[in-house]
């Protein structure tokens, strides 16, 4: 969340997005993944957010996925997972990794 914090303060700083700035929502998921769920369904109906970047465990990313896929939503899921899933409401990242040998 503070990376994130942090990226919508300098793309501010930077004049925003198409001019307009960006202004972030927060909400916590308590570990819960149905919390998540309700969460997530929350900012989208609710709070009308454009994008929602979270979700920390595959449990919790699976538990939102018929969410996002049922409202056509966009999730950007910011950690490692373990593959064999696709959605075209989730943006998967991918840290990858490359030993250094000698």
């Amino acid at each position: 969340m503070d990376a994130e914090q942090l990226a919508i303060e300098e793309i501010n700083n930077a004049g925003g997005v198409l001019g307009k700035q960006i202004q972030a929502t927060v909400e916590d998921g308590a570990s819960n993944w149905d919390t998540f769920r309700e969460k997530a369904t929350k900012l989208i109906d609710q709070d009308k957010v454009v994008a929602v970047f979270g979700c920390w465990t595959s449990a919790s990313r699976k538990n939102v996925l018929p969410v996002f896929e049922q409202k056509n939503h966009m999730l950007w899921y910011p950690v490692q997972y373990e593959g064999q899933e696709c959605s075209k409401n989730i943006f998967y990242t991918e840290v990858l990794v490359t030993p250094i040998t000698n």
